[in-house]
């Protein structure tokens, strides 16, 4: 007999930043709100918090500046005991370690974690103890593992059951990423420029150099083009990647803008967007791109060679600045970008599909009828 309550799911998320994995939590809790009765647990009030009180979610934040692990652990313990959820949800490492644990102790309910991404670095000293906890607790205190695309779940498959890892691809609203748009400073200085960005954190995974390298390329190669080149996002890397910028003699052709409120319309008013990075999941930025119809080049990795399938020409196997420049030159001088870029997205890349197959996995797990 089917249970009438919706389910009571819980997620435990950092919310340190506004990024890849924050933005698909964003699109994937307003979807699951529709059906469950969602709660989010927060280690940070920043605009993840923002966004979700806006969209009328319920939020509580256990500030991880003003409290240690050992602190968390006892407020997470004391939460999960009140709301007694059925699905307790986590994300990134120290969520996973602290919310599992939390939920043995103080609810007992089915958890399970969304992996973005691949590690992004090389674990060492305390670090490899955590990693190891963070597999402890994936193994024997979670149920299930969600992995973004299929190269994703094949690497987690040598440290988790095969059985408990599921692949549900990240989704977004398109009607959502299109509505609201407005034209960016840079466009409207620079009406007829050919602008290039990159988008995301400026993290060694993220290759920054390799933007910046191809765009001395283009430079030199080009020089009938009046370029532009942007870098959006802030990380580790930002003044090395100015001084790099700076030394290659191009520090007046790049722009570095920092983290926007207005990256949708930033995309929109691109002529290219490049993601060279070393490894990605699913990045929500190869899926805006693709519904705002912006030729997007990347890397041949992850989930990005299912989403760019049938277009090749924008897969980069070799993750150089010259095979970038090539790409570029051949694809936007051609125009053939025009004709054959991608503009629209296949049902699975939708948010509806993503919340659909997320709470079709936790009525699965918890053995209720939707």
């Amino acid at each position: 007999m089917a249970d009438n309550k919706p389910l009571k799911v819980v997620h435990i998320i950092s919310g340190d930043r506004w990024a890849g994995a924050e933005a698909q939590a964003y699109t994937l809790l307003k979807e699951l709100d529709r059906h469950c009765d969602v709660h989010v647990i927060l280690m940070n009030d920043g605009e993840l918090a923002d966004r979700l009180r806006t969209s009328g979610l319920k939020v509580s934040v256990i500030d991880e500046a003003k409290y240690n692990s050992f602190k968390i652990l006892g407020l997470l313990i004391s939460r999960l005991r009140r709301l007694q959820p059925h699905i307790v949800h986590t994300h990134r490492q120290k969520e996973n370690i602290l919310g599992s644990i939390a939920n043995f102790v103080g609810a007992r309910a089915i958890s399970l974690r969304t992996v973005h991404g691949a590690p992004e670095f090389t674990a060492s000293g305390r670090q490899k103890v955590q990693v190891l906890a963070d597999r402890y607790c994936g193994k024997y205190l979670q149920k299930a593992v969600i992995a973004v695309s299929d190269e994703l779940a094949a690497q987690l498959g040598a440290l988790f059951p095969r059985r408990s890892i599921h692949t549900i691809l990240n989704g977004i609203d398109p009607d959502a990423v299109r509505s609201g748009l407005t034209c960016p400073d840079f466009k409207q200085c620079h009406p007829d420029d050919r602008h290039i960005g990159i988008v995301g954190r400026v993290e060694p995974v993220k290759r920054p150099d390799i933007f910046l390298q191809m765009a001395k390329l283009l430079l030199q190669d080009a020089p009938q083009t009046s370029w532009r080149f942007h870098v959006f996002g802030d990380g580790s890397l930002l003044a090395a990647m100015k001084q790099m910028s700076h030394d290659l003699h191009i520090d007046a052709q790049v722009t570095f803008h920092g983290h926007r409120q207005d990256i949708r319309s930033c995309i929109d008013a691109l002529d290219a967007v490049v993601m060279p990075s070393d490894h990605e999941g699913l990045p929500m930025t190869a899926l805006e791109a693709v519904a705002l119809g912006t030729p997007f080049f990347c890397h041949k990795v992850g989930g990005l060679t299912d989403l760019l399938a049938r277009y090749p020409q924008y897969l980069i196997a070799e993750n150089r600045p010259a095979r970038y420049a090539e790409a570029l030159r051949f694809t936007l001088d051609g125009q053939a970008a025009v004709q054959s870029s991608p503009q629209t997205l296949d049902a699975d890349y939708l948010a509806s599909t993503n919340g659909a197959k997320v709470s079709a996995l936790y009525h699965q797990l918890t053995g209720r009828t939707a």
